[in-house]
């Protein structure tokens, strides 16, 4: 009975051994693959940034005047013939 023990405990020595390599192997591929993921996020994060600085730039109130005095050719209306519009919201929309 001793030597069965022996014995298994020297066979299960190298598949222990195995099987401490191969988690290292999985750690290592699992961790290049989480840098890959971070820096596709931080590539994504990037481009929204310069994406919403380029939506603020293009709506701006000045650039939007500018375009319609010189492309559209649109004057500044009287206050006394403007009219106001104003969306309230409803009861479904909070």
């Amino acid at each position: 009975m001793r030597r069965v023990v022996l014995t298994l405990c020297i066979l299960s020595f190298p598949v222990l051994l195995f099987l401490n390599v191969f988690q290292s192997f999985r750690y290592e591929r699992m961790s290049d693959n989480v840098r890959q993921l971070e820096k596709a996020q931080h590539d994504v994060v990037e481009e929204n940034k310069r994406l919403i600085a380029g939506i603020a730039a293009l709506g701006s109130p000045s650039r939007i005047e500018q375009i319609a005095k010189d492309q559209l050719d649109l004057r500044e209306g009287f206050p006394e013939k403007s009219v106001t519009i104003t969306i309230s919201r409803g009861a479904s929309d909070e």
